[in-house]
């Protein structure tokens, strides 16, 4: 058994110790000496930046970065292989002493673990050789050596470990000079020979790996995929020529379902103001990862901004920051939003977002990500250009990138955030996208028509949409209306096609002149809104064919007579007799001064109209009737067809050929019949 002198002295073989507690490094070191701050971070970021700062980690307050290594009293290293980097602060002094902050560079934003670290005067030393301890409790006290078993010889202190069930947790143990060729182990239990799990002879094994980092003096400890029976104590062992040399270390497992829950229970009061919101727990680490978010763009550049799309609608808003309004309508993990991007849409069409970023960050890679803004919540960057539905363009004159989605569906709708990347906290602005079916309407309202006639829409609008900008479009999809308007406040006349704005009834009126019976189908009424989707009212027209009583087709012969009925209404007997041709009704020419051509009453619902001396040039469309005006049903439609007289005797040869067959036929049957 160690003398309590031997023990205090290896307690005080350390420059510092600390523990990792759901979240926080706690670092312990001595003035006057260096101290060791060791950062876990997870697969999947070995090749990305690394640095340590503190205060509100702005650019002053980068203390060092892993592109730096050394930097004055400052010292990095990266050990990708166990994913730990580590800073060495030397020469600490008592105003060292406070919080600093772990960082790794992502797209996104940075990952963040809290260091506390606590400096203490010199003169409470007992040894001048100190070295690195991870430990949560006081130098052993009588409690901790009670509790470990006999045949551990000092009880270094204790490492807490927090792991989720199905996930990986790394387990890393420190050690002094001097051990750096001694076989490193992790155990359970009491530590007998069928109690060690791995050692560092061996690397890999089963769910348990191992690696020794000699140049940082810890060795680290990987368990995979983690079992609620893999709760309890371990210890962290390095073989010596005696009693071994142990570390305490305590893991708890959580249910995996607790996992993006159990890192809000921390405060943040401390963070630092402007960046976080959002503690959550790694998938791969065995510490709490906070991640950070800085305001977005400038006032300059919170300002209403109209894309080029007519597709789709954007608007930033500006707001003071952070109300408490603002702060219930933003996601839980953003501190502050200055501006809102609000961006209306609708199904099945595209979308474009534009994000405006300040001066400065031309060269800076641009994205739009949802959700947590992770690695993998990232939909598309700059560097990608395309990437499925979603495209990026940044535009460096007007510092404005814009990200197109296509073929929106109704499930896209929500919170997104606009990003920079930068070192340090990327500046975000939050975006709001809002979509809605690309149809219109519950209720529709019926018009009809008559055919060469006009008829008049009324489009009703809200009372502060007076001034707003009005069209009119054929169809059933608000998204396209605008681009596909038949005609627009702007230009009242076009064609048949009239508009006129009644704003003391809170209406406009739109005229369609000389319909056709191609002009029934949907339309509808659009008002432009500045704040939202334009508002839209459908109206379905209905063109009634003017003609007619009867259709007649009628063939003649060059040279000969023709006569034909054309029937109408009784109540129309005394009415206007009217011969016309040609194609329309309304634009026809009289026919009633040719002296071929002559109309009499055939009875008191029709009258005949007869051709004398048929000439090529008679054929064509007919109109005829009687009635005081023209109007639906007192017309009928002659198409009168003139061939000459040779083609009318090819034309009706083969009714002659098929009557002498017909009669041929009857007589062989009667004659066999006979026979019979």
């Amino acid at each position: 058994m160690w003398s309590v002198q031997n023990l205090l002295l290896f307690l005080c073989t350390t420059l510092n110790w600390m523990r990792s507690s759901e979240g926080l490094i706690h670092v312990f070191g001595y003035e006057g000496r260096d101290v060791r701050v060791y950062c876990p971070y997870s697969q999947g970021y070995e090749t990305h930046q690394k640095y340590l700062c503190k205060n509100r980690c702005g650019y002053w307050d980068y203390l060092i970065t892993s592109s730096e290594k050394n930097k004055t009293k400052y010292s990095i290293y990266d050990d990708e292989r166990t994913k730990v980097f580590t800073v060495i602060i030397s020469d600490v002094r008592v105003d060292d002493a406070g919080k600093y902050w772990c960082g790794v560079t992502i797209l996104g934003k940075d990952l963040y673990t809290e260091v506390k670290l606590e400096v203490q005067p010199v003169y409470q030393h007992q040894s001048s050789t100190v070295r690195t301890i991870i430990a949560a409790t006081s130098p052993v006290s009588e409690d901790l050596t009670k509790a470990a078993p006999s045949w551990v010889s000092s009880a270094a202190g204790l490492i807490h470990v927090f792991g989720y069930e199905g996930r990986d947790v790394r387990i890393s143990c420190p050690y002094s000079q001097g051990y750096e060729d001694h076989v490193k182990y992790l155990c359970k239990n009491r530590c007998g020979y069928s109690d060690y799990l791995i050692k560092s002879s061996e690397k890999n094994k089963t769910k348990y790996s191992i690696y020794d980092d000699e140049r940082t003096r810890v060795f680290t400890v990987i368990i995979s995929e983690l079992r609620f029976d893999d709760a309890g104590k371990y210890w962290c062992g390095v073989t010596i020529l005696g009693r071994d040399l142990y570390t305490e270390v305590k893991l708890e497992v959580r249910p995996e379902k607790e996992e993006h829950n159990a890192g809000r229970e921390k405060k943040l009061e401390d963070l630092p103001a402007h960046s976080t919101t959002a503690v959550y727990q790694h998938q791969n680490s065995t510490m709490r990862t906070i991640i950070a978010a800085t305001s977005p763009v400038s006032e300059e550049l919170t300002e209403v901004y109209e894309p080029q799309s007519t597709v789709g609608k954007t608007i930033i808003t500006t707001a003071p920051p952070v109300s408490e309004e603002l702060s219930e309508a933003a996601p839980s993990w953003v501190s502050s939003v200055e501006g809102l991007i609000h961006v209306f849409g609708y199904e099945g069409r595209d979308v474009r977002i534009s994000c405006p970023y300040d001066r400065g960050f031309e060269d800076h890679e641009k994205y739009l990500c949802n959700n947590d803004c992770g690695y993998s919540d990232v939909l598309v960057r700059t560097t990608q250009k395309t990437k499925t539905r979603y495209f990026i363009h940044d535009d460096k004159t007007r510092r404005v990138f814009t990200v197109t989605i296509s073929d929106l569906h109704l499930k896209d709708a929500g919170k997104y955030l606009c990003g920079v990347t930068r070192l340090g906290k990327d500046p975000f602005t939050e975006v709001k996208l809002e979509l809605k079916p690309d149809r219109c309407c519950n209720t529709v309202n019926k018009i009809h028509g008559d055919e060469e006639g006009s008829v008049s829409i009324s489009c009703p609008y809200e009372p502060q949409c007076q001034n707003n900008f009005k069209f009119f479009c054929r169809g059933n999809h608000p998204s396209t209306c605008l681009q596909q308007a038949v005609i627009t406040s702007k230009n009242r006349q076009r064609g048949r096609f009239r508009l006129m704005d009644d704003r003391k009834s809170r209406k406009f009126v739109v005229t369609i002149s000389n319909l056709t019976l191609n002009d029934s189908g949907l339309y509808l009424c659009g008002v432009q809104r500045n704040s939202s989707l334009d508002v839209f009212s459908a109206v379905q027209l209905e063109v009634k064919e003017r003609c007619c009583v009867k259709t007649i087709n009628i063939r003649g012969v060059v040279g000969k007579p023709v006569t034909f009925q054309c029937r109408y209404p009784p109540q129309h007997h005394n009415g206007t007799m009217l011969l016309c041709k040609g194609d329309l009704a309304n634009n026809c020419k009289d026919m009633m001064d040719q002296s071929r051509f002559t109309l009499t009453n055939a009875s008191p619902s029709s009258l005949s109209v007869t051709i004398t001396k048929l000439e090529a040039g008679d054929g064509g469309t007919y109109w005829c009737r009687s009635g005081p005006e023209s109007s639906v049903g007192n017309y009928t439609h002659i198409y009168l067809s003139v061939a000459d007289e040779a083609h009318h005797a090819l034309l009706a040869l083969p009714a002659v050929l098929l009557l002498l067959v017909i009669i041929v036929l009857v007589l062989v049957y009667k004659k066999k019949y006979h026979k019979k």
